[in-house]
C-alpha cells in the first residue's frame, strides 16, 4: 500500500502539471505514455506467439504525434500507411492478416485514442479533466460501493471483484463529480450535455478496464507490466481513460455543433 500511495504521489503531479500546462509538455507525456503502452502490449501479444511490426507502429506513433503538433490539435492519423506497410509484410510472408490486424488495432487502442486528450486540451480547454474524472472517478466510486454493497457479479468470467452496484455507484460518482466540475469550472453551463457525457463516459470507462482484463485473461497474464510500483504497468493505469478520451472529445464536437445550429 505505501509503494502504491508514493507512486501516486510522484504521478499525479506529474499529470496534473502536463495537462495544465498544455503544449509540448502535455504533447511529450502522451508520447512516453503511448509508447510505453505499446511495449507493454507487444509483449503480452508476444506471449501468445504473435511477430507484430513493432517498429513501424512506434515510427507511425511518433510521426502522428509531431503532425498532431503541428496540425494545432487537429485529430491525425496515420492508419492508411501502417496497413500498407503491413499489407507488404503480409505479402512477403513475413506478418499474418491477424498480426497485421492486431498492430493497427495497437495503434488505435492506444497512441490515437490519447491523441484525443491532447486535441481536447488545445480545442476545450479546462473540460480535457473531465476525460480523467470520469475514468478515475467512476473507478474510485465502483471500488468502494462496491465493497460495501456489492453482492452480485457484473462479469466473473473477465473481473471476478466487480458487482453491478460497484458498477452503479460508479456511474453515480461521475454523474456528481462532474456536475461539480461544471458549476466551479465550467464555461457555458451546459449541465443536460455534462449529464449525458457523464452517464456515457462512466459506462465507457468501465467498457475499457473490462476490455483491457478480457486481453489480460485470454493471454494469462496479471498486469500488462511492472513499471509503476504497486500499479502494474503503464497501461493497466490508462486503460479506462482510452474510452473516455475519444468519448469525451466527440460529446464537445456534438456539442459545439449544436450550439452552432441553434
Amino acid at each position: 500500500m505505501f509503494v502504491r500511495i508514493a507512486s501516486a504521489l510522484v504521478l499525479i503531479p506529474l499529470l496534473l502539471f502536463c495537462v495544465q500546462t498544455g503544449h509540448l509538455a502535455l504533447l511529450f507525456f502522451l508520447l512516453a505514455i503511448s509508447l510505453a503502452s505499446l511495449f507493454e502490449l507487444f509483449r503480452v501479444f508476444e506471449t501468445g506467439g504473435y511477430k507484430l511490426i513493432k517498429i513501424t507502429v512506434y515510427v507511425v506513433t511518433v510521426l502522428t504525434y509531431i503532425l498532431i503538433y503541428y496540425k494545432h490539435g487537429l485529430l491525425f492519423h496515420l492508419t492508411p500507411i501502417l496497413i500498407v506497410i503491413g499489407t507488404a509484410y503480409a505479402i512477403r510472408g513475413k506478418l499474418s492478416s491477424e498480426e497485421l490486424a492486431l498492430s493497427v488495432m495497437a495503434y488505435l487502442y492506444i497512441p490515437i485514442s490519447l491523441s484525443y486528450i491532447y486535441s481536447l486540451r488545445m480545442q476545450q480547454g479546462n473540460y480535457v479533466w473531465l476525460v480523467f474524472l470520469l475514468a478515475y472517478i467512476t473507478d474510485t466510486f465502483a471500488y468502494f460501493v462496491g465493497r460495501a454493497f456489492g453482492k452480485h457479479k457484473l462479469i466473473p468470467s473477465v473481473s471476478p471483484k466487480k458487482t453491478v452496484e460497484g458498477a452503479v455507484g460508479g456511474v453515480v460518482g461521475a454523474v456528481l463529480c462532474c456536475l461539480l466540475f461544471e458549476k466551479y469550472f465550467g464555461e457555458d453551463s451546459h449541465y443536460v450535455g455534462i449529464v449525458i457525457l457523464a452517464l456515457l463516459g462512466s459506462v465507457a470507462s468501465q467498457l475499457g478496464d473490462l476490455f483491457a482484463s478480457t486481453m489480460k485473461r485470454h493471454f494469462k497474464v496479471k498486469d500488462y507490466g511492472k513499471l509503476i510500483p504497486g500499479h502494474g504497468g503503464v497501461l493497466d493505469r490508462v486503460d479506462s481513460v482510452l474510452f473516455t478520451a475519444p468519448l469525451t472529445y466527440y460529446a464537445f464536437f456534438l456539442i459545439r455543433l449544436i450550439q452552432e445550429l441553434l
